[in-house]
């Protein structure tokens, strides 16, 4: 196996956390005492799973190729909010502004990012003779690790996403669907502005990604870094986690009227909503987000190093116009040409780091001079003395 041109980074704790706590929303659902959570939970749970086979699963393997899953993971939860509004619905008492809200939000959330999903393959962008960057890292990790890049590991990696929208991501749908008290609560409202500020948020950022992408090469720079990308090296990452965040919130006062009995599965429940955002964080991030993305990133584009280093990852943070590497800019241009984000180039920046933090120690030559200074200094004193003496 040829070793990567760029050092594969390490795990984060968050990436331990997310495998260790897998396990729990099977278990919550499974033995909980609410007949209406386990009904709901495996008809979706089957649909689900069944859009999955037909979208994502037999695909790659008749292509060998993975982008399939990013048309099937957002139109999976549309699927959530057009099933949960089904479902609901037989049931007078349950149809609510609430209802209607929640499962609007999970429709319009994944139609938004489902539309350029299929914009994408119709147009021939995403072809079956390459597949996405974000998938060609997590064969290079999975080597790296030791394993074998094989269908078994494809169909897994997409089930996982399957299991993610079936086994945890309803939950916020189903809690604030099922909810039967009259009116929203300030809680809930704010959940729903939240979730608008990212879905908001989200799109301005795509949008600014594509009118970059349609300036002149020459002019526009190696990298996007215009527009909220000056704040944040994924601003629709920040934008999604957002959003889901509202969601969580939004969920929160219908968690706590949820019928049911047992103690410990109202706190599994409320134990999946906070799973949701830490997983979500940990998708974008980590898993299919920004760090696959960025490790062809640092070596194909000239100056994006420059942008690690200079701009968040994901959270936006303000950067200082001169600090921010831009190259974008005709007078930054040369500067950016230099930055050549080769393995070298990053090996003469950690050094040079690591120099700085040591503390400097003067030379031999300058503590000669320094004694010799303080000598004359001290015989000036002595001939003085004498000469008051005399």
């Amino acid at each position: 196996m040829a070793k990567p041109t760029t050092p594969i980074p390490a795990h984060s704790k968050l990436h331990y956390f997310v495998h260790a706590t897998g396990w729990i929303p099977c278990v919550v659902v499974a033995f909980s005492d609410s007949v209406l959570l386990k009904q709901f939970a495996a008809q979706h749970l089957s649909i689900q799973a069944t859009w999955f086979v037909v979208v994502a699963c037999l695909p790659a393997l008749f292509t060998g190729v993975m982008y399939w899953v990013d048309f099937a993971w957002p139109w999976g939860l549309t699927w959530i909010g057009a099933f949960t509004y089904w479902f609901t619905s037989f049931d007078a008492e349950l149809a609510t502004t609430r209802r209607t809200l929640i499962c609007a939000a999970f429709a319009l959330h994944g139609a938004r990012m489902g539309a350029g999903a299929l914009f994408m393959i119709a147009s021939g962008t995403w072809t079956i003779d390459k597949d996405l960057p974000r998938y060609q890292f997590q064969k290079i990790r999975v080597e790296h690790n030791g394993g074998s890049w094989n269908m078994v590991v494809m169909q897994k990696e997409i089930l996982m996403q399957c299991f993610a929208n079936g086994g945890l991501l309803f939950l916020p749908c189903f809690l604030c669907a099922t909810d039967k008290t009259p009116g929203l609560s300030w809680l809930e409202i704010l959940g729903y502005c939240v979730w608008a500020t990212g879905w908001a948020i989200e799109s301005v950022a795509d949008g600014h990604k594509l009118k970059w992408g349609t300036l002149p090469k020459k002019t526009r720079g190696a990298f996007c870094n215009v527009g909220l990308w000056k704040f944040s090296r994924h601003p629709n990452y920040f934008g999604e986690w957002v959003a889901w965040n509202g969601l969580v919130l939004a969920a929160i006062h219908p968690l706590v009227r949820f019928e049911c009995e047992k103690v410990w599965v109202r706190a599994g429940l409320a134990f999946m909503l906070v799973l949701i955002s830490t997983n979500l964080y940990y998708c974008l991030s980590e898993w299919t987000g920004a760090v696959p993305a960025e490790y062809f990133s640092v070596q194909k584009r000239a100056g994006y190093d420059a942008y690690i280093r200079t701009t968040s990852m994901i959270i936006p943070w303000f950067v200082a116009e001169e600090e921010r590497g831009s190259s974008s800019t005709p007078k930054k241009k040369e500067a950016a040409k230099a930055e050549t984000a080769t393995p070298a180039y990053i090996r003469r920046v950690k050094r040079a780091a690591e120099a700085e933090k040591k503390p400097k120690r003067s030379g031999s030559g300058s503590r000669g001079r320094s004694s010799s200074r303080s000598s004359s200094r001290v015989s000036s004193r002595g001939s003085s003395r004498g000469r008051k003496k005399d």
